[in-house]
């Protein structure tokens, strides 16, 4: 059985990459590969990789799925880009624990492990950076996520720092990414 200790961490996750994930099979929990891209193709191609959680139930690409085909992704963080006058600057948005949290999503229903996350108006928190957010879960309410579909009430305290551009190549890999740079205000 896959285990997610069996895999390196990841600091710069890109569409069309691979990931590991949480899935319901039958009546148990089990970790899988997945490709971001909500797709039925086993290649890396454009697809869609966010789905609004406020319409996905009712849009007919991610209506079934949303009923029998959620999935988990498990992130020490997430990356948002803020618009300025100069430009796009990324920041990494975390748990303002630390801790490791899962971002809700979706499998496409041909069972391709192809995924979309689920997004949401971003938290007071963070939402001066973007104004949509993944939809956050930690770890006491994944199981409910995964076997129900049941999302909790109240968002995690969340917290979001500047990194450096390094973070735009999606090459690029490291702790160091998500390390905070200093700023000016």
């Amino acid at each position: 059985m896959l285990s997610l200790v069996d895999h390196e961490p990841r600091w710069n996750i890109a569409p069309t990459d691979e990931h590991p994930m949480l899935i319901q099979e039958e009546d148990a929990l089990n970790v899988a590969i997945g490709r971001w891209g909500f797709t039925s193709s086993q290649d890396a191609i454009k697809a869609p990789i966010n789905a609004r959680l406020e319409t996905a139930s009712e849009k007919p690409m991610y209506k079934e799925a949303m009923r029998t085909a959620r999935m988990a992704a498990p992130a020490t963080g997430w990356y948002e880009w803020m618009a300025s006058p100069v430009g796009r600057h990324p920041y990494h948005h975390a748990l303002g624990s630390g801790e490791v949290m899962w971002l809700a999503g979706l499998l496409h229903p041909e069972g391709l492990q192809g995924f979309a996350l689920l997004t949401q108006e971003a938290a007071p928190s963070v939402a001066h950076v973007h104004p949509r957010m993944p939809v956050v879960l930690t770890t006491g309410n994944v199981t409910a996520w995964l076997e129900q579909g049941a999302l909790p009430s109240t968002l995690p305290p969340l917290t979001a720092w500047p990194v450096g551009m390094d973070v735009n190549r999606t090459g690029n890999e490291g702790a160091h990414l998500a390390g905070p740079i200093p700023t000016l205000f």
